[in-house]
């Protein structure tokens, strides 16, 4: 399964399509998604593959470690590696192939904004209690 910004500069390949996703409206993710919330599955590294455009990628990080990484033609948000993990998170909105994925689970739910009704039966009123709660969520085995 292959994904793309907007532009199409920057390409990347998934070994695996993902099955699940999940949806954070934080005020940060819905700053960086510029919507109600974000969509986003985490794959594992050793199955994701940058095709072409890595080196037009730029990163921005606020001090507290929350980070987005983004083409610098388009602006579009792209893959980013999980702080010292083996996973790379995954903007649903940039694979190119259509799939059935399922919702995971929605988080942050009490950041959203009153407008954003969107909920899946599996949602938390905060943030994801651990890396490892995400990804047993999102079917990735540990």
């Amino acid at each position: 399964m292959n994904g793309s910004c907007l532009c199409g500069t920057v390409v990347f390949e998934l070994s695996d399509k993902p099955a699940r996703f999940y949806r954070c409206h934080c005020s940060l993710c819905r700053k960086q998604s510029g919507v109600g919330y974000n969509l986003a599955t985490l794959v594992k590294g050793e199955g994701f593959r940058w095709i072409t455009g890595e080196n037009h990628i730029a990163s921005w990080s606020k001090p507290t470690g929350y980070r987005t990484d983004f083409c610098q033609l388009c602006g579009s948000t792209v893959p980013n590696p999980l702080r010292d993990q083996p996973y790379v998170w995954i903007p649903v909105g940039l694979l190119d192939e259509s799939s059935d994925m399922e919702c995971a689970g929605d988080f942050c739910t009490d950041d959203a904004m009153p407008w954003d009704k969107t909920r899946s039966a599996n949602h938390h009123p905060g943030a994801v209690d651990s890396l490892a709660s995400l990804l047993e969520s999102l079917n990735i085995a540990l």
